[in-house]
């Protein structure tokens, strides 16, 4: 019997010895990006790439470069500005290991592509997998592309473990002198990772921006934009304070003469003090006409918004956020229609925690206010407009004590989203609030229909309170 033992372990051993070896006879290794580019428009290989720091300056020789050129989508009437890309991953089911593999990208590479919407990584293929890679900007930190540091176009892509750090563009001002237009300066976008497509799924995902551009976002791009799937992604900017740029000498801002696109309170067109400001755009973004899409455990920090969902009138397609956090932002969360939220939580350092805009329907929202102190001009915790939404506000530590600011109900964000602008009222109809925020007085807009408010704090209409300058602004 023991001898028998021995025989199946040794046959047991074999089979799985030769597994093993024939599944890394499998496995392509490769060490160049030359071999990455040939091997990235293949199908069904699984690629693994030598651990190191690659610069994509040193691989774009001027041959290289003539020979993308002629790969790149012509210009066209109906195309102006078509994908340009560095690296393509135009194969289909492939598996790309990049574990300890960074890619630099120098900004001054953006200038040899003149044409069209940068894509400096384009995954256009389906079913690819990318593990483990890390891309930074190098360069000039004042160059942007106007586009993106990876695209995702294909079908039923994964990304896990992809890491970008992301410079260059007009940076410093966040959106103060514009973002698509009017615009006072050239802007030099520079987002980093953006989705179209379907069954796109992208697991544990960091964006570290240092550009004006947004961190992960969705669209469609001529795409059917659906079952979009973020798990465990991490978005980053980092703040300035108006007052910082307002004592700026030499630079932009004074060379604009403190101007800025948006109307203040006091009905100037000028960079107003005691604010702060994202120098990059928002965390973690969708736009119109994108299907279902569900971001879970995402976290973003020191964005414009940690999370703007587009969202869409259509609830079959309706946005899911589920244990989501936004941390020292401009303002948390900013919703549009048939959006689902649940187990989320922001604060109040920088900006409101909701903004449920105008025009919009069906939203659901539950949100925990994380108990802090602004530390800079801040007027609501919420304005929420639209028809038939729920919204549920509350924290877990109410012993933590936070800012009496009022909940705006029938008022709509202010235009464009910035907090020195004017609030004003909204149009508001069948909305049911639960308000379980202690001291946050809710202030309904007198043209407010069919209000159903739970709450522990107290309400007035608009009429009752006093009106800034007396011209309904707040």
């Amino acid at each position: 019997m023991k001898i028998k033992r021995i025989d199946v372990l040794c046959v047991l051993l074999f089979f799985s010895t030769l597994i093993t070896v024939q599944a890394k006879n499998r496995i392509k290794e490769i060490e160049t990006l030359e071999a990455l580019v040939q091997l990235a428009s293949k199908n069904g290989q699984q690629i693994r790439m030598k651990p190191g720091v690659y610069d994509l300056a040193d691989f774009l020789n001027s041959d290289r470069i003539a020979k993308l050129l002629t790969e790149l989508p012509v210009q066209t009437e109906q195309q102006k500005r078509p994908p340009r890309w560095f690296l393509r991953f135009s194969g289909n089911n492939n598996t790309f290991d990049f574990t300890g593999v960074t890619i630099e990208i120098d900004t001054k590479l953006y200038k040899e592509l003149p044409y069209g919407y940068m894509r400096c990584l384009f995954i256009d293929g389906n079913g690819n997998t990318l593990k483990g890679l890390t891309i930074k900007n190098t360069g000039s930190p004042d160059i942007g592309s106007n586009g993106n540091i990876l695209s995702v176009f294909g079908n039923n892509t994964v990304l896990e473990d992809v890491m970008l750090y992301v410079s260059g563009s007009t940076y410093g001002y966040g959106d103060l002198f514009g973002k698509g237009g009017p615009v006072l300066t050239t802007l030099q976008k520079q987002s980093g990772i953006m989705v179209a497509g379907q069954n796109n799924i992208l697991r544990r995902c960091k964006v570290f921006s240092r550009a004006f551009g947004h961190c992960f976002y969705i669209q469609t791009q001529g795409h059917d934009t659906r079952d979009i799937v973020l798990e465990d992604c991490y978005a980053e900017g980092a703040m300035r304070t108006t007052d910082d740029i307002l004592a700026e000498k030499g630079g932009l801002a004074e060379k604009l003469n403190y101007r800025s696109v948006y109307e203040n309170r006091d009905g100037y067109y000028l960079i107003s003090p005691g604010y702060t400001k994202s120098l990059s755009e928002d965390g973690f973004r969708t736009y119109g006409g994108v299907g279902k899409v569900t971001l879970r455990n995402c976290i973003a920090k020191n964005t414009r918004s940690g999370f703007e969902i587009g969202g869409t009138n259509d609830a079959v397609n309706r946005t899911e956020l589920q244990g989501c956090q936004a941390i020292g932002t401009e303002r948390a969360f900013l919703l549009g229609s048939n959006v689902l939220v649940r187990n989320c939580r922001g604060d109040i350092q920088y900006g409101p925690l909701l903004y449920l805009r105008e025009n919009t329907i069906g939203t659901d929202v539950e949100l925990e206010l994380i108990p802090s102190m602004p530390k800079s001009l801040v007027h609501t915790i919420a304005t929420i407009a639209g028809k038939n939404h729920r919204i549920r506000l509350y924290t877990n530590d109410s012993k933590i004590s936070t800012p009496a600011l009022p909940i705006m109900l029938g008022f709509g964000m202010p235009a464009h989203a910035e907090m020195s602008s004017a609030i004003r009222p909204m149009e508001a109809e069948n909305i049911m609030l639960i308000n379980e925020l202690e001291n946050k007085l809710i202030i309904k807009n007198d043209e407010a229909k069919n209000l159903d408010i739970k709450s522990i704090s107290p309400e007035l209409k608009n009429s009752e309170v006093k009106m800034m300058s007396g011209r309904g602004k707040w």
